[in-house]
């Protein structure tokens, strides 16, 4: 009684309209009719206490244009055989942001979840380029699906039924086909990676990385990603098509500089790198945004640059056609296939995301068609550079040419010259050594003071420069003497300047005597006054060698004929390690002072300065 009952149930379902009979021989049915409303219930129970509206869809196919909305389903479903069906209900749209379904099972409904890890002894979904929903009718019976889904954007719903075998073989088509596709892309990819890491040639790099990121565009579209890739990543499920719809117009920018732009338009080289950093910004920034606002700007920002593109693509035509007409095509594809998928995100077209070939085949055609345009630059840059080594082959064939005749003349006009060459050679080498004599005479003058024989005070200047930058090279400690004679005015007043100038001599005479190593020197630095270099020397060591010079003099008693002398003579030391090798005057300036102090103290003493 009650299996009659059903079956009238059934019956009386099929024949108001309300559910879709399930036959025996049953392969697929690709718009299956629904009802469908707006409801925030989170489970079945809820729902039906709220006593939803129901709106049939009997085409199969609903596209809704609201923002965060939960939509609920009503399936249907009355097996009229007699036979347990097992089907799969397919909603061919993978980037919802969540499907839950509730089938009845033994007179109660059972959450189908959208993790495969929430429930792990129910009924899972598959994890499939579509969203699938498996189910089992019984025999002569009568089945209500509801489906709940949660969107924040545009909801395309186009929902099918399936028996496995027929979907199995239905994918295994579609696998089939735009997985071949799909390793098209891939190997031209692979082709221009291959070719960039033989040549080194930029263009190949960034050819490479442009079709790499309309592979991934199409793998996000097609489901590919979601399937093998990132399934389990909810964002780039929700900004995947922003993102890589971007990338993969952006690169564009770095192939057109490298290959469709010279250098030498300075301006528009100027402006794309500002596409570039606009494009690297705004792709960063639309993380930010809700996906709904985030894909119409990127629909928007992808739609100026493919019209940039051809822009710049008709006005390299004008200038050379034959070699920039295949970068046309290519941005007018681009902008063909932006504007397909343009129009489903306005619902100027329906259908599902999987059945719309059009993406696939323009992206295909674009990859050749950069592939091509790469292959052929590559070829020609081959070409030019084949030519330019003709170019200097011939040019250095014509130089050989006047070379030799050049070399002719030249061996001519030798032998006239060689005659000449040696007279004039004696000569030279007779003139050379008399300047070489001359030049030892002047520089032995520019050095030495003409009085005393010891050097003068400009070449001291030279002197204590180097020292000085030798002092700070090495951090070695540099001392300076100041040393001036005693009342030498007296001497002057007393015994006349000839006597002057013998005291003078005899001084310095002495003061050389007492120098120990080939680095210490004596110079006459004016008048009466002397001026010791001593490098590496400690300040110990100049006091103890000034005292020995003023000893020796004060003890020492000089006969110059009409006169004889004893002298004594007063000294200023200044040693230091140099800090500052522009300004090498400090060291005499505080050895002057010592020398002042010791005038002041009484004359006839060695003081160094503190």
């Amino acid at each position: 009684m009650i299996r009659f009952i059903t079956v009238l149930f059934c019956l009386f379902m099929a024949l108001s309209g309300t559910a879709f009979e399930v036959p025996e021989n049953f392969n697929k049915h690709l718009s299956l009719p629904f009802a469908y409303t707006q409801n925030n219930s989170e489970n079945l129970a809820e729902l039906q206490q709220s006593t939803p509206l129901w709106q049939p869809v009997p085409s199969g196919f609903l596209q809704l244009s609201h923002t965060m909305q939960t939509i609920w389903l009503r399936v249907p479903l009355s097996n009229t055989s007699d036979l347990e069906l097992p089907l799969l209900l397919s909603i061919h749209n993978n980037q919802l942001d969540e499907v839950s379904a509730f089938v009845p099972q033994q007179n109660r409904s059972i959450l189908v979840p959208a993790s495969p890890n929430q429930f792990a002894n129910e009924q899972r979904p598959i994890l499939h380029e579509a969203q699938l929903v498996p189910l089992k009718i019984p025999p002569q019976q009568h089945t209500v699906i509801y489906i709940r889904i949660k969107n924040s954007e545009q909801t395309y719903l186009p929902l099918s039924l399936w028996h496995p075998i027929e979907y199995l073989k239905y994918t295994s088509k579609f696998n089939l086909l735009y997985g071949i596709l799909a390793g098209l892309i891939l190997a031209m990819v692979l082709t221009n990676a291959a070719m960039y890491s033989f040549t080194r040639k930029r263009y190949f790099l960034y050819g490479g990385l442009t079709i790499a990121a309309i592979w991934l565009l199409n793998v996000h579209l097609y489901g590919f990603s979601h399937r093998y890739i990132y399934g389990q990543w909810l964002w780039l499920q929700q900004y995947g098509q922003t993102l890589f719809m971007l990338l993969s117009t952006w690169l564009f920018i770095p192939l057109l500089k490298t290959t469709l732009v010279p250098k030498s338009a300075v301006r528009l080289q100027r402006a794309l790198n500002i596409l570039f950093q606009l494009s690297i910004i705004i792709a960063a920034g639309l993380s930010f945004f809700p996906h709904r606002i985030a894909l119409p700007i990127a629909f928007a920002y992808c739609f100026a640059l493919a019209i940039s593109y051809i822009w710049i693509a008709v006005s390299a035509w004008q200038r050379d056609a034959f070699s920039h007409k295949t970068h046309l095509l290519l941005f007018f594809l681009l902008f063909m296939v932006l504007s397909y998928q343009c129009a489903f995100e306005l619902s100027l077209l329906s259908g599902a995301v999987l059945d719309r070939p059009l993406t696939y085949v323009c992206y295909l055609l674009i990859s050749l068609a950069i592939s091509y345009a790469l292959a052929r630059r590559y070829i020609q840059d081959r070409d030019d550079k084949i030519k330019q080594q003709q170019e200097r082959l011939a040019q250095t064939r014509a130089e050989d040419a006047l070379l030799k005749e050049r070399i002719h003349l030249q061996a001519q006009a030798q032998e006239a010259l060689e005659s000449s060459i040696d007279e004039r050679t004696f000569e030279l080498e007779v003139t050379l050594r008399e300047l070489e004599e001359k030049n030892r005479e002047l520089e032995k003058l520019n050095m030495e003071d003409a009085l005393t024989k010891v050097k003068n005070r400009r070449y001291f200047d030279k002197r204590v420069l180097m020292e000085v930058r030798r002092s700070r090279r090495e951090q070695t400690t540099l001392s300076v003497v100041m040393l001036d004679i005693d009342h030498f005015k007296q001497i002057n007043d007393n015994y006349g300047h000839v006597v002057g100038d013998q005291a003078i001599c005899a001084v310095a005479k002495m003061i050389e005597q007492h120098l120990k190593r080939p680095s210490d020197e004596v110079f006459r630095y004016g008048g009466e006054e002397f001026v010791l270099l001593l490098p590496n020397t400690q300040e110990q060591g100049a006091v103890a060698l000034a005292e020995e010079i003023r000893k020796s003099l004060s003890q020492a008693q000089f006969d110059f004929g009409t006169a004889q002398l004893t002298m004594t003579l007063s000294a200023g030391i200044y040693c230091a390690i140099a800090n500052d090798s522009k300004n090498p005057t400090i060291f005499t300036d505080l050895a002057d002072k010592a020398l002042y102090q010791a005038k002041q103290q009484g004359r006839n003493r060695v003081i160094a300065y503190k």
